[in-house]
């Protein structure tokens, strides 16, 4: 599932394509992406020549925003990703008539939902697993949607203070805290793993144990690897591609995930290993993340 830094470069990418463009189509295979009853037919009745004033990333997902107080509250999912280019309609399905990865990465070819803007290009969700979805809400209710209500702080967001006083009190594993949306927003697998190697914690580590300096090094990691990871426009090393259709290039440098039986970038002599930590892999390095 495309975690804070690919679903960030998304919505930026998005930004700079179709701000200030109308929407004048939807298409969808099925109904079923679409949250609310009445599926595509009421959907495409509230969206139709509407302009699209701004796109932005809450957590995990992509609001893109239209005149008036309505956005669209979009959820990719596991495989989830948004496109943009032109497409045709074929016996087969669309295709591409943008060469290059739009028309040849088989990750791209999923098209579930399609938006025709007045520029002649479309905006696409590719989702492979059919789990991506999305609804229309107004600007009031955004924050009071069940998928937003109880997340945790934006981790991009927060000052080392805030970070802190979320540990008071609690308890558990560093790794699955780290990726608990409901405590800090949009750390997932990838970017736990990552952040910790680099900090210098075991995947294992009780949370309670940390003092104020240990938190002070996870912190400053984490805003490292995140910023670092949207620079790199995200990792696609599983399902998420950028709107143009291309990888992302963290997956070109990561240090601990996916890394198994791997030299220690660090050069401390150790080998990445894998463990399961609450039903998920941990990659890290015993050398330097001692328990």
């Amino acid at each position: 599932m495309p975690e804070l830094p690919e679903v960030e470069t998304i919505a930026r990418e998005l930004k700079k394509r179709i701000i200030g463009l109308k929407i004048i189509d939807v298409w969808a295979d099925k109904d079923k992406p679409f949250r609310q009853s009445g599926g595509l037919k009421k959907f495409l009745k509230e969206v139709e020549n509407k302009k699209i004033v701004d796109v932005r990333r809450r957590a995990k997902f992509v609001v893109i925003d239209l005149e008036g107080p309505r956005s669209i509250f979009i959820h990719q999912k596991i495989s989830g990703h948004l496109l943009y280019g032109k497409w045709k309609k074929e016996k087969a399905g669309w295709k591409s008539i943008i060469s290059g990865p739009l028309k040849n990465d088989l990750k791209n070819k999923y098209l579930r939902i399609i938006f025709f803007l007045n520029n002649d290009y479309q905006v696409a969700l590719s989702d492979l697993r059919r789990f991506g979805k999305m609804m229309l809400v107004g600007d009031e209710e955004i924050e009071n949607l069940k998928e937003l209500k109880k997340l945790g702080p934006e981790p991009l967001e927060i000052s080392f203070g805030q970070f802190k006083n979320l540990f008071t009190k609690k308890k558990g594993r560093l790794k699955p805290v780290l990726m608990d949306p409901y405590f800090i927003a949009g750390i997932g697998n990838i970017y736990s793993d990552e952040i910790l190697w680099d900090a210098g914690y075991h995947p294992l580590a009780r949370v309670e144990k940390l003092k104020e300096n240990d938190l002070k090094k996870i912190f400053n990691s984490m805003i490292k690897v995140l910023n670092k990871a949207i620079k790199y426009q995200g990792d696609s090393m599983d399902d998420y591609r950028l709107p143009s259709g291309g990888k992302g290039h963290y997956q070109e440098i990561q240090n601990a995930y996916q890394q198994t039986g791997k030299k220690c970038k660090k050069k401390d002599g150790g080998i990445i290993q894998r463990l399961k930590v609450a039903s998920r892999s941990a990659h890290f390095c015993p050398v330097h993340q001692k328990i």
